[in-house]
């Protein structure tokens, strides 16, 4: 009998590319695939017939408990920026500890998409997961914590949109300072590691993995090297803070004018990263995934690739 598989905030883009792994696999896994809107409940009940799809309040312990019944293994995907993130996180570790001490219980492994150094109290979205690790580690359950860095994939989309530009040398609008550091994360990496560790579980019970596909790389640097594959020579301009928090505020939240409580989460961590970097090291990814890591021309190919296929 198949196992049930939890996954929240699974119209994102992280397990947006985790479930293709897992939803082929019927006879091994079911999927509860938990979204927040009415409109990613249709769309995934649509691209995924197979699977139950549960729209939940993960403020609401009774929903929680609905979205851990009867199941062997949550991946737990916290969503970002909302100010009682931490509260939502410890309420599903609450009711995976109900559903564990069940007669009878499946439920064996608790994973939890994390963020890279958690100890950066600086950065709203760092500091609430903190304490949701510190939770998870000092329950009753088997638990692992993936630690992703800042995603290449978050502006490579209108990176690759300048390979069409008229201009021999387009501009490309950073939202950060092109000048800072930054150990890079893929989804696709992520996305394949995480499965590997729902899949085998046991061998990675209690570890926390640091999933970077990069050594530390200017932004700019970054940038150049997607220009590289595209064949541009992109310039680039830096956007100025309050118009960049506007712009992320518009796209979490569908509107720049939120109260402060929402929008000083993106904002802090935008100061930070136009002051300091996110920095880390890609051996636990290419150990994990046994290949090298993603880097941010090859996503470029990649993706490309995959246009031209489409077309």
């Amino acid at each position: 009998m198949s196992e049930l598989i939890v996954l929240t905030c699974a119209s994102g883009k992280q397990c947006s590319q985790i479930i293709p792994f897992l939803y082929p696999q019927s006879s091994l896994f079911k999927l509860r695939l938990v979204v927040h809107s009415p409109s990613s409940l249709a769309r995934l009940q649509e691209q995924y017939p197979d699977a139950e799809v549960l729209q939940a309040n993960l403020g609401d312990p009774h929903d929680c408990a609905k979205i851990t019944n009867g199941a062997s293994v949550v991946y737990y995907v916290s969503p970002t920026f909302q100010p009682l993130e931490t509260q939502f996180g410890i309420n599903v570790i609450d009711a995976a500890v109900k559903e564990s001490t069940k007669p009878g219980s499946k439920f064996v492994h608790f994973i939890f998409s994390s963020v890279i150094h958690t100890h950066i109290r600086k950065m709203l979205n760092h500091d609430r997961k903190r304490y949701i690790e510190e939770y998870l580690c000092e329950s009753p359950l088997s638990w692992t914590v993936m630690q992703p860095s800042h995603f290449m994939d978050n502006t490579i989309g209108r990176l690759l949109k300048l390979k069409d530009s008229p201009e021999p040398e387009p501009i490309f609008v950073a939202p950060q300072n092109p000048d800072i550091a930054f150990s890079f994360s893929c989804v696709r990496d992520f996305a394949e590691a995480s499965a590997l560790v729902i899949q085998e579980r046991s061998k990675h019970f209690y570890a926390t993995y640091q999933l970077v596909s990069t050594w530390p790389i200017k932004y700019s640097d970054y940038i150049k090297a997607v220009g590289d594959a595209i064949g541009k020579s992109i310039k680039i301009k830096w956007a100025p803070y309050e118009e960049t928090v506007d712009m992320y505020a518009k796209v979490i939240f569908g509107d720049a004018n939120v109260d402060l409580p929402l929008k000083e989460g993106p904002a802090r961590m935008l100061l930070y990263y136009n002051g300091r970097g996110l920095l880390g090291n890609p051996r636990t990814t290419e150990w994990l995934l046994n290949r090298p890591s993603t880097s941010p021309a090859d996503l470029a190919r990649i993706l490309l690739g995959a246009g031209e296929k489409q077309a």
